[in-house]
């Protein structure tokens, strides 16, 4: 790592803005899943649009960071791993697009019923996020101190886990005068909402080995 510091400092700056970017998304998703709950369909457009201009914003500074990354001298190994923790970081911002799409196209109707468990599942979720992006912005200067993050992921991870269990119980054990398919329909965003701690959960794997290797 410390070739990484000394050889590579503007790739920290430019890891700085990227991961910015993909914070912002994560951010913007919250606010507009809770728009989209709370029947606020014109916030929710406005952050559906400015979460895909992020994506895009967040694509072109990835590719910039590969190339520059891969024309300085590091072990191979090393440069890998951070390529690949690169491109699960930006899942998190290409998943947060992808469901607010799907909300977009399906327009599902949140049954007043279950729309605090919704708000409790996306606050969780996102929390996983962005304990997720905590831990990459601190990894390039202290990979010591990621550790906290990571293990912050892990946890909220988990509570995800069961609130969207929790969530579907109540779907299909305690709605009523709603059918199979709109039952169906919102199980599938339960799940999509879930999977952006899933998604942080996987930077955290890829954090977790890469902290063992820079520290050998």
């Amino acid at each position: 790592m410390e070739n990484i510091l000394k050889t590579a400092r503007s790739l920290i700056h430019q890891m700085d803005g990227f991961v910015d970017v993909v914070e912002n998304g994560l951010m913007l998703f919250r606010e507009a899943v809770s728009d989209y709950t709370d029947g606020r369909f014109g916030e929710f457009e406005h952050r559906l649009k400015m979460i895909e201009a992020k994506e895009s914003e967040a694509d072109h500074l990835q590719r910039g960071i590969e190339n520059d990354f891969l024309v300085h001298s590091m072990l191979p190994q090393v440069a890998s791993d951070v390529l690949h923790l690169l491109d699960k970081t930006d899942d998190l911002i290409d998943q947060s697009k992808y469901v607010l799409q799907q909300f977009d196209v399906e327009q599902p109707q949140i049954p007043s019923a279950i729309k605090t468990d919704l708000k409790r599942l996306n606050d969780v979720s996102n929390s996983a996020s962005m304990e997720a992006i905590a831990a990459v912005r601190v990894f390039f200067r202290s990979p010591a101190d990621a550790k906290d993050h990571i293990n912050k992921i892990y946890f909220y991870e988990r509570e995800s886990d069961s609130a969207a269990n929790a969530l579907r119980r109540v779907i299909f054990q305690q709605l009523a005068g709603i059918d199979l398919a709109r039952k169906e329909q919102l199980r599938y965003f339960t799940r999509h909402i879930e999977q952006m701690s899933d998604a942080a959960e996987d930077v955290a794997d890829i954090l977790s080995l890469l902290s063992i290797k820079v520290m050998l």
